[in-house]
């Protein structure tokens, strides 16, 4: 019974795993680019707990390329999560059917016969793994549990005889063998009564544990795992299985002190480390959780210098906190060890714009392309860091070739459409940049961003102010917790003359605004002195000055007591 992780979850994951296994490709270069994007947001899908959403991106990918084995392993996850055990089985069963020497693949396989309880055909899931990896000794002991379990009992005789034979005597051999001694069979009501004793051994007590908890019964679960810690402290399955069961209890801080006593253990594949830090991500936002997986993910990669993908997930956690320097630090030195990893290059393009960093971002992009020439989102990111260091023609050429890179992906469509908006703006070309916004808005209809933006351009030109008004409301009822939408509507309908309406407005972006914003404030005064309300005005312009707002007309306002534009 392992601690119930995301397999293949977060963007960067996806490179290191997913298509690491061998994933046979569609034959166009326009089927592979969307079976890419698919399997990118299908593990998005996952990572949010969306496992309906994710499904249905998996689905996908096997209807373009039946043969894409990574595609049924991961919709196979989805419909465990989903209680669709049934589905469950036949996915991973295609999976194997198309790679039948992923370990991966197997040990999935197995998980699903734990929660149907189907023993017999778990024994031979082990046969399968023992195929795979004879030399692990621990598949030898889970067939003999699996089959005692399903009351094979004289071919679980057989197969401890085995292990001892190619592997010696060992004490876990000896506790194994007088346990089967002095019991005849099991069944699922005598399992923890059998462990009981000094005959008991671990493994048995996980498949216990993990009998009870699909009854239900995880206080029952809980004991039969805190003896089975007793005998075993440093045991990482018996660790995550408890962390596993202190999560479902909702008590965190017993899940994670489980959870950092397996990460301690040398024998923890570090596979399942990155699995569970995954796994995590979702909940980020809770400062404990966030502080616990950022140790847990920094002792990661302390201990795995040499291993990029433990680099790049511990870059993935400071990211996801926003820490960017500290992230960008750890995507770099993971693509020193392996450069053939997109989505890690795509977050170093990423961050480097996000700090303004807009020349080293081309600079990167450059390179990147040298390795992916087909990506059209690193276009779109080579187009944006270009335009911001006022390379526009370039900018240009860059988003006409990431449309023809990908005609699939309407979301990334709706971004270089916006773009190109822009960037047309800024060469005083109003005519196309409005084209480029409206098919921005048409293609991606509930962007509110993109239409947020393409009302406050037409607000600052006076143009089209109906139009303006009623994308910004659009946008503001759709977001009414975003204090720059709410202001951008606030500010057309000054235009717009309509006062009280725009006091109403301005008033909702103050509030959903925790730092003083003196854009917002300054607003605030124009449309208390156009209501009338001229000393109430000075005192709203005067915040904003005193909140940073040292504009010469903000001056101009205060000392004459008057609006000026």
């Amino acid at each position: 019974m392992k601690y119930k992780v995301h397999f293949l979850v977060g963007a960067t994951l996806f490179s290191f795993q997913a298509f690491g296994q061998g994933t046979t490709l569609p034959a166009t270069n326009r089927d592979s680019n969307m079976v890419k994007q698919l399997f990118f947001a299908g593990l998005r899908e996952k990572m949010s707990e969306n496992y309906v959403v994710a499904s249905t991106n998996f689905n996908k990918i096997v209807g373009l390329d039946p043969n894409n084995h990574a595609a049924y392993f991961e919709l196979a996850n989805a419909n465990l999560r989903l209680d669709k055990l049934s589905d469950a089985e036949q996915n991973i069963k295609q999976a194997i059917k198309i790679n039948a020497n992923n370990v991966w693949y197997w040990r999935l396989l197995g998980e699903v016969y734990k929660r149907n309880n189907k023993m017999p055909e778990l024994v031979e899931v082990f046969n399968s793994l023992i195929r795979i990896e004879p030399e692990n000794d621990a598949y030898y002991f889970d067939k003999a549990n699996a089959q005692f379990l399903s009351n094979q009992v004289d071919a679980a005789k057989k197969t401890y005889n085995e292990i001892q034979a190619k592997f010696g005597e060992s004490k876990e051999l000896l506790v194994a063998k007088r346990r089967l001694e002095s019991n005849g069979s099991a069944t699922d009501s005598d399992i923890v009564k059998l462990l009981e004793g000094n005959q008991a051994d671990v493994k048995n007590y996980l498949y216990a544990a993990g009998l009870l908890l699909q009854k239900g019964n995880d206080a029952e679960a809980l004991k039969v795992l805190t003896k089975a810690q007793q005998l075993e402290p440093n045991n990482f399955e018996v660790n995550l299985a408890l962390a596993d069961i202190y999560r479902r209890q909702k008590n965190d801080e017993a899940a994670f002190s489980a959870l950092k006593m397996a990460f301690e253990s040398s024998e923890m594949p570090l596979t399942e480390k990155v699995k569970i830090i995954a796994a995590l991500f979702s909940k980020l936002n809770q400062p404990v959780v966030a502080k616990n997986v950022t140790e847990l993910s920094k002792t990661v990669a302390e201990k795995n210098p040499t291993d990029a993908k433990a680099l790049a997930l511990y870059g993935d956690v400071l990211y996801q906190q926003n820490k960017l320097n500290e992230a960008l630090v750890q995507y770099q030195a993971a693509l020193k060890l392996n450069e053939q990893v997109y989505i890690v290059w795509e977050q170093v393009i990423n961050i480097q714009t996000l700090l303004g960093h807009y020349d080293e971002a081309v600079k990167v992009g450059d390179e990147a392309l040298t390795i992916y020439p087909n990506q059209a989102s690193l276009y779109y990111y080579m187009a944006y860091a270009l335009f911001k260091t006022g390379k526009y023609d370039t900018a240009l050429s860059n988003l006409k070739t990431s449309l023809q890179l990908d005609v699939e992906n309407k979301s990334l469509q709706a971004q270089i459409y916006a773009l190109q908006g822009d960037i047309f703006i800024n060469q005083n070309n109003f005519a196309q940049a409005k084209t480029a916004f409206e098919k921005a808005i048409s293609i991606e209809p509930d962007n509110y961003l993109i239409m947020n933006n393409y009302a406050y351009y037409l607000a600052l030109r006076n143009d089209d102010l109906s139009k303006a008004a009623k994308y910004a409301e659009t946008a503001a009822n759709a977001m009414p917790n975003n204090a720059s939408i709410i202001d951008t509507y606030a500010f057309i309908l000054f235009k717009q003359q309509k006062y009280d309406l725009a006091k109403t407005w301005i008033e909702k972006a103050l509030q959903n605004n925790s730092s003083k914003n003196g854009v917002y404030l300054e607003r605030y005064g124009d449309i208390l002195f156009m209501k009338g309300e001229k000393e109430a005005a000075v005192i709203q312009w005067q915040k904003a000055k005193d909140a940073g707002n040292g504009s010469e007309v903000l001056n101009k306002k205060i000392n004459e007591k008057k609006y000026f534009k």
